[in-house]
């Protein structure tokens, strides 16, 4: 027989049991499709209406239906459990009020899912089992999902258990959005046409969010986007300008500069041609005078032409000896004193000051040190212990040569570096560490700010207890 056959048959059927069959069609054919897909898709159903009186109906009539029995001998009896959900009932007690009518005196966990528990007793008791729920649309998603799942996993197994659900189009919609999860495994069916509804049908169909714009809201956009740009376009202006200004500024400076070189320039060469004619004259006056010397030693008299020479050279020389000091001199004579001063005020960094004594040996003094730390002090440790019993401190450095110690800790003279001494290989060894902090946070807080040319010699922290113990070795 074919599946029209029996849709007919059971349609007829139903019109015979039904005593609102002749008023009601509508009803018949919803009955006819929810005993069509029960017994060939075997799927979970979902019948839909628009108002509570409309299914609800519906669903009366469903009960009355499988209270009076199978229509057919070979048809088994059900065992039938019916819930009318609420959105005052939790999942937990949904499940409390179906597997307490379906299994009397049976242990369950109400926190298990419906398509565990309600398939293990059914595989157990081997009876058939018809689940109505009215008002599905109350049900929370998960249990939609666990009742369309145990009817899914009962046909794998050869088992009979049917699900209707009776509701509100809004239940529908929630399939509809979650139509992955529920793809093969519910069929929804109108309550006026009695039809089929797909997941994906309009009347069902998820509203989402259309993301289209009204005119309005585009042309307000639009004026946005525009005051946007402006401010973009006027701010580069101002950027553009500041920059142009700075540039004209900066070529002006240059171009002040060239100028100012060229007349030093200048000033120099004419300083540089004077002091030459004035050092001719000097020359042409000795060898007069050299002349003069000769012819007066050898008692020979002048001629008129070496007394006009040296009458000549009188007044040149006399200019050239008062010749005024220029701009350069008194810089440079400025920058002598300065540095003369500097340098006898401060001696330079690592470079030592020489002392000269009565039998003109050469003493070395100290050299000057710009550091905060300059020597090894124990006992810091020892006081900060008793401060910060559980302090820490960051190891930077270690070294065996005092030479390279002076030169680690001249490097880093703004930084809080101290020193302890211990025994390495049975040899002098010194520590330089950071200040001892309260903790160990702290301790990790201040590692992470050292500056990269400390960072970059992988620096540690250590317990002030271990440096103690350290320092003791030194001592022992």
């Amino acid at each position: 027989m074919s599946a029209l056959e029996n849709t007919s048959t059971t349609e007829q059927a139903l019109v015979g049991h039904n005593p609102l069959s002749a008023n009601a069609p509508t009803d018949i054919s919803v009955s006819t499709r929810i005993d069509y897909n029960l017994r060939f898709a075997k799927q979970a159903v979902l019948v839909i209406a628009n108002s509570t009186e409309q299914y609800s109906q519906l669903a009366s009539q469903y009960l009355v239906s499988l209270s009076n029995g199978p229509s057919d001998k070979n048809e088994s009896h059900f065992n039938v459990a019916f819930v009318s959900a609420s959105i005052k009932l939790n999942d937990i007690q949904i499940r409390c009020r179906l597997v307490e009518q379906l299994f009397i005196n049976t242990l369950f966990d109400p926190e298990q899912s419906l398509a565990v528990s309600v398939l293990r007793f059914a595989k157990q008791q081997g009876e058939a089992i018809s689940i109505v729920i009215d008002h599905a649309h109350a049900l929370s998603l998960q249990l939609k999902y666990e009742l369309s799942q145990l009817v899914h996993l009962a046909k794998k197994h050869n088992l009979i258990i049917n699900v209707v659900l009776f509701g509100l189009t809004d239940a529908a919609k929630q399939l509809s959005s979650n139509k992955s999860l529920f793809k093969n495994k519910m069929a929804v069916i109108d309550a006026a046409s009695g039809q089929v509804l797909s997941l994906d049908d309009k009347k069902i169909h998820h509203d989402e969010v259309s993301s289209s714009l009204t005119q309005w809201q585009k042309f307000s956009l639009f004026l946005v986007m525009l005051v946007l740009a402006g401010i973009v376009i006027w701010g580069y202006q101002l950027i553009t300008e500041d920059f142009n200004k700075n540039s004209s500024n900066l070529s002006q400076e240059s171009i002040y500069a060239k100028n100012s070189d060229t007349a030093l320039s200048a000033i120099k060469n004419t300083d540089s041609s004077a002091e030459q004619i004035v050092r001719q004259m000097e020359k042409k006056q000795k060898l007069v005078t050299a002349d003069n010397i000769v012819k007066v030693g050898l008692g020979v008299a002048a001629s008129a032409e070496d007394i006009n020479m040296a009458i000549l050279a009188l007044p040149v020389l006399s200019q050239a000896m008062q010749v005024p000091a220029n701009a350069d001199d008194v810089i440079n004579a400025l920058a002598q004193s300065s540095n003369s001063l500097t340098t006898a005020v401060i001696p330079p960094k690592g470079i030592a000051n020489k002392q000269v004594n009565d039998q003109g040996e050469k003493k070395p003094t100290e050299i000057v040190k710009t550091t905060t730390v300059t020597k090894i002090d124990n006992n810091y440790y020892q006081n900060q212990v008793v401060v910060y019993e559980h302090g820490y401190v960051i190891q930077l450095a270690g070294f065996s040569d005092k030479k390279l110690w002076y030169g680690f800790i001249d490097k880093y003279p703004t930084e809080s570096l101290f020193s302890y001494q211990r025994l390495l290989a049975q040899q002098r060894f010194i520590v330089v560490t950071s200040k001892v902090y309260a903790n160990k946070a702290m301790a990790k807080a201040a590692l992470k700010l050292l500056p990269v040319s400390l960072s970059i010699r992988e620096p540690w922290l250590k317990d002030i207890s271990l440096v103690i113990s350290e320092i003791n070795t030194f001592k022992g």
